[in-house]
């Protein structure tokens, strides 16, 4: 936030502010938003879970999973889940939580970072208990 308001006041606009970012910032704007969202539909249509449930696989707040499922979330998220999201990898990815392959699910996740922003990442995959 303080970065925004800085840009703001030196006359950088919005598509800047985005220049400005990096890979991994992306990575935590954009692709894992759309990932947990395309992942809570999943686990919700396909498997029945509760939200809170669901929220404790993804490792996030039952109020983030309710905004997922109801569509809720940036339109620059749900740009890059309809542009960049493999389905077929989301559904590995699901499969991988519901089995508690945590590393597997993890795995899924780099490989989606590698294609899509061109960087491998070492992002973890934890789920709250």
């Amino acid at each position: 936030m303080l970065t925004r308001i800085v840009a703001y006041s030196k006359g950088i606009t919005n598509t800047r502010m985005n220049e400005m970012r990096t890979e991994y910032e992306s990575v935590m704007k954009e692709l894992l938003p759309a990932l947990r969202a395309s992942a809570a539909k999943r686990l919700s249509a396909h498997y029945g879970m509760t939200q809170n449930k669901i929220a404790k696989l993804l490792g996030i707040t039952q109020a983030a999973t309710s905004k997922y499922l109801n569509g809720r979330y940036s339109i620059g998220v749900k740009r890059f889940e309809g542009k960049y999201i493999n389905h077929k990898e989301v559904d590995t990815f699901v499969e991988k939580l519901v089995a508690n392959d945590k590393l597997g699910a993890q795995e899924t996740v780099c490989r989606m970072c590698s294609r899509n922003l061109s960087f491998r990442c070492g992002l973890m995959i934890t789920g709250r208990k």
